[in-house]
């Protein structure tokens, strides 16, 4: 059989060439295993800051099936060359030999996986970002070489895809879930503060969350009637000074506006009205919204109509509750308070092991404020729980315990949970 002529200079070149098919195999492999793996949000940022490497890295991997065509075609290109460039050199040396034949088999596929796949993919992984920036832009020279041997190539695939009826997977890059857990991660390790991170997972959660879930509800309104004097008003602003009062005529369930303690004073100040003035003549019409209306979307149409107040309705058209805008924001950053009113808090420390809490705090922000794991049920607020606990109104006194800690009601209004003293025993 013919071989290959190895004398003199043509061995040194025979050398040459199977380091560099071997060396191209290996470029091919660790690209693949590179660009898949790299940060695609830092490569992100790094290409809208200008980087031309980074957009070269975009670039590729928007094109993923002319990328792996190439990364292919190149690998199985060379390993063939490889292959077949060994073997030739080994049977000019040793002889035309089936054992030859064997052994340079084995010898050229240890040599490839080694040198080829395994060495220059955990490398490539180890370098990370810097290797992937230093491969994209060859990478892509190689893709605009082949382009037309390339875009043959990817028909195939994209033929089957069809055939079987495969849809383009575009689901996110990343979860909720996986968010979350980068924000546990990042506090684990010092990036992000603690403060921080209960604020982005607030965020997270925020938009997902109904009205019902954050309202003041139909009780803890403070409302005054259409027709009713400033003078009258006054007396109702002492008890409860809110910076917006919902306006009804004859009951609650028919808030037709609401009346802002802003444009009262304002009125005053430039003489258009007195103490015996109604109020009707100050009323900002009302915004109504569904108890069921996601909270994310409330937001953004009350920034955008310039609405602070919103008018909670329940299924039968009453009136549930009502949300402002400072409520809506406290579900992010954390407590406000009204403006102007002088509003007791919600909770207060004891000592480090107690706390008071008012019975109408949400569930969801007594865990949340005070990191304790009350269950969810079919209740909203700590006085709902307390109720389902004991299956009748307590009475002051009366205890509830749960999963370490006790439950203790100490004060009533009427038949309302007023405050409850929580212990952790």
């Amino acid at each position: 059989m013919d071989t290959l002529p190895i004398g003199g200079g043509n061995t040194y070149i025979n050398i040459i060439v199977l380091i560099v098919s071997v060396f191209l195999v290996a470029f091919f492999t660790s690209s693949e295993a590179v660009l898949l793996s790299v940060n695609h949000y830092r490569i992100r940022h790094l290409a809208n800051e200008g980087n031309k490497r980074a957009q070269a890295v975009q670039r590729i991997l928007e094109q993923r099936d002319k990328f792996f065509a190439t990364v292919i075609l190149g690998q199985n290109m060379f390993i063939i060359l490889t292959s077949s460039l060994a073997t030739a050199m080994a049977l000019s040396l040793l002889g035309a030999s089936e054992g030859t034949l064997i052994l340079v088999t084995i010898l050229v596929t240890v040599a490839i996986v080694v040198f080829g796949e395994m060495t220059p993919k955990v490398l490539a992984i180890h370098l990370g970002e810097r290797y992937a920036l230093a491969v994209a832009q060859p990478l892509e020279l190689v893709m605009r070489l082949l382009l037309y041997l390339v875009t043959a190539l990817a028909v195939v695939p994209n033929l089957v895809r069809r055939l079987f009826g495969w849809k383009e997977d575009r689901s996110p890059l990343v979860t909720e879930a996986e968010l979350r857990m980068l924000i546990d991660i990042g506090e684990e390790e010092g990036t992000v503060e603690e403060s921080e991170r209960e604020m982005l997972h607030k965020v997270l959660r925020f938009a997902d969350r109904q009205v019902s879930e954050v309202m003041i509800p139909r009780p803890q309104i403070v409302a005054v009637e259409k027709g009713t004097t400033l003078r009258d008003f006054y007396q109702v602003y002492e008890t409860a000074s809110h910076s917006r009062f919902p306006a009804y005529v004859g009951e609650i369930d028919n808030i037709q506006g609401f009346l802002s303690i802003k444009d009262v004073l304002r009125a005053l100040g430039e003489g258009r009205v007195d103490a015996d003035s109604s109020i009707d003549g100050l009323l900002r019409p009302a915004y109504y919204v569904p108890e069921t209306k996601r909270i994310g979307d409330l937001l953004n149409e009350m920034r955008s109509r310039g609405d602070q107040m919103a008018i909670v309705l329940d299924e039968y058209g009453g009136t549930a509750g009502i949300v402002t805008l400072e409520v809506l924001v406290e579900q992010i950053v954390g407590q406000l308070g009204d403006e102007l009113a002088r509003t007791p808090k919600e909770f207060e420390r004891i000592d480090d092991s107690t706390v008071q809490v008012k019975g109408s705090m949400h569930i969801d922000a007594v865990n949340e404020e005070l990191d304790l794991d009350l269950p969810p049920g079919d209740y909203e607020t700590l006085a709902g729980f307390i109720l389902y606990a004991l299956g009748h109104i307590p009475a002051e006194g009366e205890q509830v315990r749960h999963d370490g800690l006790l439950l203790t009601v100490t004060e009533m209004q009427g038949v309302k949970v007023g405050k409850v003293v929580i212990k952790k025993e």
